[in-house]
């Protein structure tokens, strides 16, 4: 899209104050196979955003001459996904004279 001069933003929200989760949602009874993981996200933050707020941040966006490619909207994401690069990094170098011996070389 570049090429033609095109700039493209992905917009990666974290959870917001919205009714995605009331009456409308449908949902089917609980897999005891997910229990240990429901569990587990208990002590997140259950915190939600206020949509409204969004609208700015998208003109910033829009406004922008060099807009990211990517950008979180949100609390919390980028500490998440930094942790979780990091540890993808630490695998990558630990597996990568098998990925390199893949190459036939």
């Amino acid at each position: 899209m570049k090429g033609f001069g095109i700039k493209v933003a992905l917009v990666e929200p974290t959870g917001y104050a919205t009714e995605w989760a009331g009456p409308s949602a449908v949902r089917t009874d609980r897999l005891p196979a997910y229990d240990d993981f429901r569990a587990a996200m208990t002590g997140i933050s259950s915190r939600r955003g206020d949509p409204s707020a969004t609208r700015a941040a998208i003109l910033t966006i829009v406004d922008a001459e060099q807009p990211p490619l990517r950008i979180f909207f949100g609390e919390g994401p980028l500490e998440m996904i930094t942790k979780e690069y990091q540890a993808r990094r630490d695998e990558w170098r630990t597996w990568d004279e098998v990925s390199e011996s893949a190459f036939g070389s």
